[in-house]
Formats: structure tokens, C-alpha cells, sequence
């Protein structure tokens, strides 16, 4: 590359349609394109100097937080490109090289239809109260949905929505709603510090971007508790997994508490993935929608986790489905192949 800096790297990449862009120190730029990793030849090789120029450069030329990185070894931020494309960015080291990859932020909320999302998730944006979860591992676009959630309510309802993140990737409009968008070390030290100063912010809905560690979780379950409408996401790949990962942040001794707790402020958790499209031009998602009802609830408190999954089965009508039961419906409209979802599935239960 003639340039040392990054726009002839975020243009190429924009051509292509690539979602990430891995950058490493003496390795050629690679990019995802439609989930396919593809690596450029030796023209595009990074050198030291072209990694640490281009990373100053995300960093907005801040040398303080070039420092802070090149002691911490990590760092994950947000940028903006001066074209208006948004970045996730997280900065690394792997082998003693600097590291960054780029996710490609959609720079627009997505509407409900865009993201397939179950007819059903409409009630959150209806909703004052509880807490609401959703979930995946990584590379399944959770911010994405929560960002449509909130854009829905921003445009229907007069509500103050506090937004707590690492980094800020969206920057919400206010609408009819207003928004106090706090990042995690520029505008609040922890998680969990934010949090708790949120009950004298006078939010009326908290997102939460991540729930990290014991202090979020349990701040999250009390402003829930609090007449608060609380919305984040957890890396569980359904709602039985996503119980059992909430309960085993707290000591034994606190988790019969902590059940009665969670049955009485969880509402929804949506678990989302993100497949080929028949026509492999792009990708679609595919969800498991679980509502707490009575029953669950009890299942809950009682700990019966093995009836949960049978639950979202049985009551699939209402205002509950499982993953491979949307799957199948998108099959059946000719939006996906059965080959394009089974595998997980198949993984899932081994």
C-alpha cells in the first residue's frame, strides 16, 4: 500500500462488501466477505511502522490512548470514518504484532422486517418493565437488534433511555425519546458503576450492552425489579443456557435468591444466529423467542431447566419458538436451505 493511512483499506473493503478487517503486523489484509475469509496478496502486507501509523489514525491521533493500548495489550473502541462508515475496533496483540480487527457497523437502525425478527417483538417496545435478553456468542449482531428495539420505542413512546456501553457504536437521535448514551471508560469508569448511578438519572429504560460480571447482573435484576425496563445481552447460545449462566455468576449460597430474583424480572430472552441465505448473496437470521410465563417462572425458582426447552415447544403459538421451528418457516418460504441450518443444530446436540 502507497498510503499509511486507513482509507484505501476501509474502500476496498466497502467494494467488496466485507463485514471485518483483520490488520496485522507483516501479515497481508484479510477481509470476511459473506463469512468467506479472503487474504490479499503481498502488496497489502502491513509493516510496523504502516500498523502502528494506521492505528494512531483510529485512534483519532490520541498518542495517550496509543499508550495506554501499547501497555494494556487491549483495547476495544469505536470509529468513525470521515465517509460516515462506523467501525467496532478491537486492538490486540497476538506473537508480540499488533493486531486490529474492524466490524463494519450499519450506520442506520434496522426495522423489525429487516431483521426477520418473530412477529412477537413488538411487545418490548411496548413494554415499562422487566428485563429483556438477547443472546448469542459472538458474530450474531445482538447490538443490532437491541439498537432497532430502542429506535422502535424512540419513535412511539416519551421515555428517557439510558444507554450504557463499551464502545458507543450508534448514536440515537432523539426522537420522541430522549438518550443519555454513557461509554464505558470516557463517560463512566465500570458497568456496574453506571449502573448504579442510574436509579438517580431518572431513566425510564436501561440498556445494558453486556453482561460481564456478578455487580451487572445483580444491578440489572434490581432496576428491573424497580418499575425499569431493562434490555441486554448475554454470549448463551438459547434460554436454557442463558438461565443457567445468570444463576453461576453468584455463589451457591446467593443462587435460591437469585432464582426467585430473575423468575420475577425476566420477561423475554431472544436467542439469535445469523445463516446463509439460499441465494448466498447475504445472511439471514434465525431466533429462539422464550416468554416467561407462570409456568416458567416456577421452572425457574424450582430449578427445572430440563422442562424449559420443552416449554418454548409446546407453546410455540404463543408468543414463544424455537430455533429450528423459524428455521424451518424461513425454509419453507424458500429464504434458506435445510443445509444451512441443520449442522448447528446437529452441533448443538452433541
Amino acid at each position: 500500500m502507497e498510503s499509511l493511512n486507513i482509507t484505501p483499506i476501509i474502500t476496498y473493503a466497502k467494494k467488496v462488501g466485507a463485514s471485518d478487517i483483520h490488520l496485522t503486523e507483516w501479515k497481508p489484509l484479510t477481509l470476511r466477505v459473506h463469512w468467506e475469509l479472503i487474504i490479499k496478496h503481498e502488496y497489502w502486507i502491513i509493516s510496523w511502522i504502516k500498523m502502528k501509523q494506521i492505528l494512531l489514525e483510529l485512534l483519532k491521533e490520541d498518542k495517550e490512548l496509543l499508550k495506554n493500548f501499547l501497555e494494556s495489550k487491549d483495547y476495544d473502541f469505536a470509529y468513525l470514518h470521515w465517509d460516515w462508515t462506523s467501525f467496532r475496533v478491537n486492538a490486540f496483540y497476538k506473537l508480540w504484532n499488533i493486531s486490529c480487527v474492524l466490524r463494519v457497523i450499519e450506520n442506520k437502525a434496522l426495522s423489525f422486517e429487516e431483521l426477520w425478527l418473530p412477529e412477537w417483538v413488538k411487545v418490548f417496545t411496548e413494554l415499562k418493565q422487566w428485563l429483556i435478553l438477547v443472546t448469542w456468542p459472538t458474530w450474531s449482531w445482538k447490538s443490532t437488534t437491541m439498537i432497532s428495539i430502542l429506535n422502535e420505542i424512540n419513535k412511539n413512546r416519551w421515555e428517557h433511555i439510558l444507554t450504557i456501553e463499551d464502545p458507543v457504536e450508534f448514536i440515537f437521535k432523539d426522537e420522541k425519546s430522549i438518550f443519555s448514551q454513557r461509554e464505558v471508560w470516557r463517560d463512566t469508569k465500570w458497568f456496574s458503576n453506571a449502573l448504579r448511578s442510574a436509579m438517580r438519572e431518572d431513566p425510564d429504560i436501561v440498556m445494558v450492552w453486556e453482561m460481564r460480571d456478578t455487580e451487572t447482573v445483580k444491578a440489572a435484576i434490581e432496576l428491573a425489579e424497580t418499575w425499569h425496563l431493562v434490555i441486554s445481552t448475554l454470549h448463551t447460545a438459547s434460554a436454557v443456557q442463558t438461565i443457567a449462566r445468570l444463576l453461576s455468576f453468584f455463589p451457591i449460597s446467593a443462587q435460591n435468591s437469585i432464582r426467585d430474583k430473575l423468575a420475577d424480572s425476566l420477561k423475554w430472552v431472544l436467542s439469535q444466529r445469523l445463516i446463509p441465505r439460499k441465494d448466498k448473496e447475504w445472511r439471514v437470521w434465525i431466533y429462539e423467542l422464550m416468554f416467561v410465563t407462570a409456568w416458567i417462572k416456577n421452572l425457574i425458582r424450582s430449578w427445572i431447566t430440563n422442562q424449559l426447552q420443552w416449554n418454548i415447544e409446546t407453546w410455540s403459538k404463543y408468543w414463544m419458538i424455537s430455533m429450528i421451528k423459524f428455521a424451518e418457516k424461513l425454509k419453507d418460504k424458500w429464504i434458506v436451505d435445510e443445509e444451512s441450518y441443520i449442522k448447528y443444530f446437529k452441533e448443538d446436540a452433541e
